[in-house]
């Protein structure tokens, strides 16, 4: 579950709920902690007003590092779906990885080396502040110096945290650019790191335990959930590889269906309902004209989207999706592009051209995913013998 809360440069930055749980932990141990340590005496408006300015640094600083990584992206050309901000900092949603290490190393590289340099310049201003005003500074600066000294440090923080060698953070992109750079085999790079990325993980899970038992739960307590996000987030890595190594091998050709069931132009919605998707039970079909070919398609989602009472006089050419939106693709292309354009789109199925503009079948997201299965249980196999 996520929201949009702003728009840059085309990038949607979306907000996770696990990371408001963060926004309202930082907010805490600074009003309840930092900042009465450093400025005794504050009262609980003021204290908890310099606390949320500080979360709120936090916030811009996970941002601007991510937002560093998708600017670079951008320029070798490859597009930003989005930002999304999480309780273990932030993610930018690419729409490819790229394989070549030097896009690699410096789209990965950016992120800690911007959170390094908003460091410098908090602790810059904050120098600054300390040297104008000395033992006269006013609680007014105080309150500055203190959310500089506090951006410096969780800048710091997070720029190191982030160069961690393990997926998914960016040290682990890191890594892989240098191994790919000295082996040039990204493949064999990427499960280098994936193993790494799952002895760092239980490392680091096992001193959470040992802080946790050792009285230091706090602490312990965060370690070990950093241990268990890079474990879960190496083994998706790793199951998307394979499910990626696995496809990459299949052609559209070999799963398409010919057989297409479509609804011909000009049907209402009233008949869509009891004759195709009552009767079929699948969630969408090609809409075609007089002679056969395909000029839209009829989802679920759109027909239920109109009520009931009007889906006598609606018919399909209404609300379909057009030809020009849809999915096409030759049937040589495999099935990992395939299934990486569907996620893009957001569409579960997609046609194969004949490369004379008619379509000679189609492809659904389920197709691909029953030949991913069928595929790892026969190489599982394998590998048992």
């Amino acid at each position: 579950m996520s929201m949009t809360v702003a728009k840059i440069r085309g990038i949607r930055i979306k907000i996770h709920y696990t990371f408001i749980i963060i926004f309202v932990m930082v907010t805490w141990s600074l009003s309840a902690y930092l900042i009465p340590t450093l400025i005794p005496g504050l009262s609980f408006a003021v204290n908890l007003y310099i606390a949320i300015t500080g979360a709120a640094v936090l916030f811009s600083s996970v941002i601007l590092h991510e937002l560093a990584h998708s600017i670079v992206a951008i320029r070798y050309g490859i597009k930003v779906r989005q930002i999304v901000l999480f309780i273990f900092g932030g993610v930018s949603d690419i729409e490819e990885e790229p394989k070549e290490f030097q896009k690699e190393f410096k789209i990965a590289i950016v992120g800690p080396l911007t959170s390094f340099v908003l460091a410098g310049i908090f602790s810059l201003f904050g120098f600054i502040i300390e040297n104008i005003f000395g033992n006269s500074i006013s609680t007014a600066w105080q309150a500055i110096d203190v959310v500089l000294y506090y951006g410096a440090m969780a800048n710091i923080m997070l720029g190191a945290f982030n160069l961690i060698p393990a997926f998914p953070l960016d040290g682990g992109r890191i890594l892989r650019a240098t191994l790919v750079k000295r082996k040039g085999d990204f493949e064999a790079a990427t499960r280098s790191v994936i193993r790494i990325s799952i002895l760092i993980s239980y490392v680091l899970m096992g001193f959470g335990f040992l802080g946790i038992i050792s009285r230091t739960f706090i602490g312990g307590l965060w370690i070990l959930l950093i241990g268990w996000f890079l474990n879960a987030g190496a083994h998706s890595y790793m199951r998307q590889r394979e499910l990626g190594s696995i496809l990459s091998t299949v052609t559209l050709r070999q799963i398409m269906n010919t057989n297409i069931i479509a609804v011909k132009k000009g049907t209402n919605l009233y008949e869509v309902f009891t004759k195709y998707f009552g009767f079929y039970m699948k969630t969408a079909f090609p809409v075609t004209d007089d002679f056969g070919s395909i000029i839209g398609l009829i989802t679920l989602d759109l027909a239920r989207a109109i009520p009931e009472h009007k889906r006598m006089d609606t018919t399909v050419d209404d609300i379909m999706i057009p030809r020009d939106e849809l999915i096409l693709m030759d049937a040589n292309s495999n099935a990992e592009e395939a299934l990486n354009k569907m996620a893009l789109r957001k569409m579960n199925i997609l046609f194969i051209s004949n490369g004379e503009g008619d379509i000679a079948g189609l492809v659904t997201k389920t197709d691909i995913l029953n030949i991913a299965a069928e595929r790892k249980k026969y190489f599982d196999g394998l590998r048992q013998e």
